[in-house]
């Protein structure tokens, strides 16, 4: 974990000293690029020295004494003859296929081909686009915090830090292509790693192979589309059959598009596995040992099986330990350790989460709060009886302000309306998601006796059918295992005699606050898109999925856990294959010379001004990083903007309206540009501005105006 330590903290520390020099400085240049990944760098180290790992081999682990600490040894090293035999081949054949997914997504992410640019992914071309957007923007030199631009009133309303650190990298000339390359590939390496010390093999799996029945299309005899065949089930082929499922491929969907995911995932996920060996140590994943996801073949017997998950736990599992007792007090061992991560690393990776992504922020936040309220309150002794919570309330309190901050920036100063409101559901309702393969029963029971029709039919058309029709459809067996995995823990707890104002077993501590944020997830939409409310309800996901292997499947017979690991990951495997070859022979961005000429023709206007052209998602001005009135309705949408009005004023300004010139000035326009989008979709126009104002750059891929009063025709 060292070096994944230090990894977060060179992306996120040279992200928040590039922030503030631009901010200082009114802007980047390549001097204080360079400076802030100088800074990144020595923090880097310093978090690499400070960092402990209690459960790599050799590493002395605190709490525990010499002899312990040998005796752990020793049974760990007569236990890996059989680990080899039956658990890293299912390691390593998750780490093939992690390792296919990263080369294929990332390698051609963005790609010459011939006098092309293309991209690999069918999901990714629009948000590639952006991102490449904002990449540029911040490269050009622009003030900190900057200008939205895709949208002409407001300031940058997303948390683009990961883009501010590939602006980094292209402002000390690391070109745009390889570094978004070799980033998606660290980032992989990182969220690989990450998932299997905090799930171990089973969490990896999880994440790349998440699904429901969808996938298991490809075994419709009687559909000759859909036999045999890999194709994305959760994802572009669901559209196209106008059968779209909500829980999509994670990895396709969100980790390739959405690059903020590249940073949160193992920054989150080291977080959660700090806090876990700091207050419920215990071994953690090994990936020489036997591997949690690995099925004990010698378990066909009772005593044998009991044998196999005690090894499974002393060996592999990041969990409690399998004696509730014991579970219940493992917390004790840890509480006066200062924990693997220092607390400057573990406070720098939180607060400034909302630079990154937001709903990850959000998702830890409730965990700390949860956290918060585990250990009884005895007066005046509130902390010195409670280390959780102290831990929780140090960090929250000192990570108050920069967060704020943060969250301030990405908010547009808080003045992005408020995306929070009841919407029970989730998508269940959508008509877009509802029902991608089937409906049971009417959907109307009539009004004869209205008030128990009424009560009814509620109750069918709100939860049964729903769960029927869209929970088990798009979630298949996971939600199943997911609510007795709930049970299992209150149960345990209670047996072990563990009640609240005690300090908790990990699996409550950790189930707890994914129930939570499911429950916020399903009643309150907190995106200006209902689906978007994934980005939150994913964390409730992957904090079970340690938990789901440790108190459930571990326990079972290799039997049962191979059909129950077959029916959770076929899927998603299906899916996540077909998503791989969708991409062939790539997907067409923009012609290179046509990019290339635009961008020699607008680097000497002014980084600030702000153009009218016709909104689209790859447009050549915004793949150059320039600043327009209106970006791809598509992703202004999906930001909570109102555009309607925008969007019919700059469709009368290049119509040429007789109020050209007005409307100009009340979209803040300083150029024109009109070029091959242009021409096509706005026929008809007079185009006023060329006998107006002065032509500044002109060629085969159209012409610009300067709008400015003094500019003279020509």
């Amino acid at each position: 974990m060292k070096w994944l330590s230090a990894g977060l903290t060179f992306v996120n520390l040279s992200v928040v000293c590039g922030l503030l020099l631009g901010m200082a400085g009114h802007g980047l240049n390549t001097l204080s690029a360079s400076l802030a990944l100088v800074c990144g760098a020595a923090f880097a180290v310093a978090a690499w020295l400070g960092t402990s790992d209690p459960n790599k081999k050799g590493c002395s682990q605190p709490g525990l004494s010499k002899p312990a600490q040998r005796q752990k040894r020793s049974k760990a090293s007569e236990s890996t003859p059989a680990a080899w035999r039956y658990g890293t081949i299912w390691f390593w054949l998750v780490a093939a296929f992690f390792a296919l997914f990263a080369v294929r997504s990332f390698g051609w992410l963005l790609y010459i081909d011939g006098s092309e640019l293309k991209i690999q992914s069918p999901n990714n071309l629009g948000d590639v686009s952006l991102h490449i957007t904002w990449i540029r923007n911040f490269a050009n030199g622009v003030a900190l915090w900057p200008d939205n631009p895709i949208y002409a009133f407001s300031k940058l309303r997303y948390p683009a830090g990961i883009d501010l650190f590939n602006a980094l990298l292209c402002l000390v000339h690391v070109d745009l292509i390889r570094g978004l390359v070799w980033t998606g590939l660290l980032a992989s390496l990182a969220t690989f790693y990450a998932f299997f010390r905090w799930g171990g093999t089973f969490g990896v799996a999880g994440f790349l192979f998440n699904g429901g029945i969808a996938g298991f299309q490809i075994l419709s005899f009687f559909d000759r589309s859909t036999f045999g065949k890999f194709l994305d089930y959760q994802g572009t082929h669901a559209d196209i059959v106008h059968r779209p499922i909500a829980w999509k491929s994670i990895a396709l969907s969100m980790f390739v598009t959405q690059r903020g995911w590249l940073y949160a995932i193992p920054a989150a996920l080291i977080l959660l596995w700090h806090w876990r060996e700091k207050y419920f140590r215990v071994p953690s994943v090994d990936s020489t040992r036997s591997d949690s996801s690995a099925p004990d073949p010698s378990a066909t017997e009772a005593d044998q099986k009991t044998e196999s998950v005690k090894a499974d736990a002393t060996e592999t599992q990041p969990q409690a330990t399998t004696d509730d007792s014991e579970r219940a007090n493992a917390v004790n061992a840890g509480e006066n350790s200062a924990g693997p991560l220092p607390f400057w690393v573990e406070l720098s990776l939180y607060a400034s989460m909302p630079l990154f992504h937001v709903h990850t922020f959000i998702a830890l936040t409730i965990v700390l709060l949860i956290a918060l309220c585990f250990e009884r309150l005895r007066w005046p002794k509130i902390f010195s009886d409670a280390p959780i919570r102290k831990h929780a309330v140090t960090l929250l309190s000192a990570a108050l302000i920069p967060a704020t901050f943060f969250v301030w920036l990405v908010t547009d100063q808080f003045h992005a309306k408020s995306l929070l409101k009841w919407h029970p559901g989730w998508v269940q309702d959508s008509t877009d998601f509802s029902a991608p393969f089937f409906r049971i029963g009417p959907r109307d029971f009539g009004t004869d006796v209205p008030v128990l029709w009424t009560i009814a039919q509620k109750t069918w058309n709100g939860v049964i059918a729903p769960f029927f029709q869209f929970w088990l459809t798009n979630f298949g067996l996971w939600i199943l295992l997911a609510l007795a995995l709930v049970a299992v823990c209150i149960w345990r707890a209670w047996k072990a005699g563990w009640r609240w104002g005690k300090t908790p077993p990990a699996d409550v501590a950790f189930v707890l606050p994914a129930v939570v944020i499911f429950v916020i997830g399903y009643f309150v939409q907190t995106a200006p898109w209902d689906w978007d409310n994934l980005k939150l309800m994913v964390w409730g996901y992957f904090l079970i999925l340690p938990f789901l292997w440790s108190d459930l499947l571990a326990r079972w017979a290799f039997p049962e856990r191979a059909v129950t690991c077959v029916a959770l990951f076929a899927s998603g495997f299906v899916t996540l294959l077909g998503g791989l070859t969708a991409g062939h022979p790539g997907f067409g961005l923009i012609e290179r010379a046509r990019l290339d000429a635009i961008g020699t023709a607008v680097q000497p206007l002014p980084v600030e001004a702000r153009f009218a052209a016709f909104p689209t998602y790859n447009h050549p001005l915004l793949l150059q990083g320039r600043k327009v009135v209106l970006g791809y309705p598509g992703h202004l949408w999906t930001q909570g903007f109102d555009y309607n009005s925008a969007n019919n004023k700059l469709t009368a300004l290049m119509r040429g309206a007789p109020n050209w010139r007005e409307i100009e000035q009340s979209l803040g326009v300083r150029y024109i540009f009109w070029g091959r989008d242009e021409t096509t979709d706005y026929q008809g126009s007079t185009r006023p501005w060329e006998t107006a104002a002065r032509r500044v750059a002109s060629g085969d891929w159209g012409a610009i105006y300067d709008l400015t009063p003094e500019s003279p025709s020509g």
